[in-house]
């Protein structure tokens, strides 16, 4: 059996990379301040920090300005590459998504250190290194997680529970349903067979859950083609998890 171009395996508790993870936490306590969900990545080459980021998609209004991405733009533009090479080494808090490994891989990084593994956005990264396996086309990269990983986990439950108890507050402020974002009499029919017939519903059953409700819901109208209502529920989705809600045109 040949051996696997991107193992994964846990952090062997180096003691070298804890200070760039703290770097990293640091980017991702200054992501949280400016409203964004706290992820930090740091990029390190022959033990210099080449590019120090935090995720901010929001602010630049640009879905692609995540922590890893940025971090490797900056470093590619220091040192005039656009390849980093195997002694290039990204510091990230949690789990790169499928479009970071692919940069990643792209700018040849040789090793990953991860905080926290869990994501609530992102597949099992063992699956989602499986697909890269597949091809010939990738050099190998290490990925190791659970530097930090306590405390990389801590700033985003922090930053999820802060964000649900103040939708909780905007919801239980609701004088109806059709106050909701995007929501209109057709919508209120949808939540009404769902069981939800005023805020107070929601909040029993809690946001979380709804969420959930009405992205299968979502599903759902989208296979039988009633794209509209099918995206305002995929709006109503963003906005009981506590992320921006856009119109929702743009989630058809």
């Amino acid at each position: 059996m040949q051996p696997k171009k991107f193992p994964l395996n846990p952090h062997g508790g180096q003691v070298a990379d804890v200070p760039w993870m703290q770097l990293a936490l640091e980017q991702a306590r200054a992501a949280a301040a400016e409203g964004e969900v706290p992820i930090g990545a740091v990029l390190v080459i022959n033990g210099e920090a080449i590019a120090a980021t935090h995720n901010s998609p929001i602010s630049k209004n640009d879905a692609c300005a995540h922590a890893e991405i940025q971090a490797i733009q900056q470093a590619c533009k220091s040192i005039s590459n656009y390849r980093l090479g195997v002694h290039a080494t990204l510091y990230v808090t949690l789990q790169p998504c499928l479009m970071c490994l692919g940069a990643i891989l792209h700018a040849r990084i040789g090793r990953v250190v991860i905080g926290c593994a869990q994501s609530r956005y992102n597949g099992n990264l063992s699956d989602t290194l499986a697909v890269f396996e597949k091809s010939e086309a990738w050099h190998p990269c290490q990925f190791e997680t659970g530097c930090l990983g306590d405390e990389c986990e801590s700033i985003l439950g922090s930053f999820f529970k802060t964000r649900r108890k103040q939708r909780e507050q905007a919801v239980a402020e609701l004088a109806s349903l059709l106050n909701l974002p995007n929501a209109n009499k057709e919508t209120l029919l949808e939540l009404a067979q769902l069981g939800y017939h005023c805020p107070q519903d929601i909040l029993n059953r809690g946001l979380e859950q709804v969420a959930t409700d009405l992205a299968q819901r979502s599903n759902a109208l989208k296979s039988g083609q009633a794209l509209q209502q099918a995206a305002i529920l995929a709006s109503l989705c963003d906005y009981f998890n506590g992320e921006p809600v856009r119109s929702w045109k743009q989630y058809l």
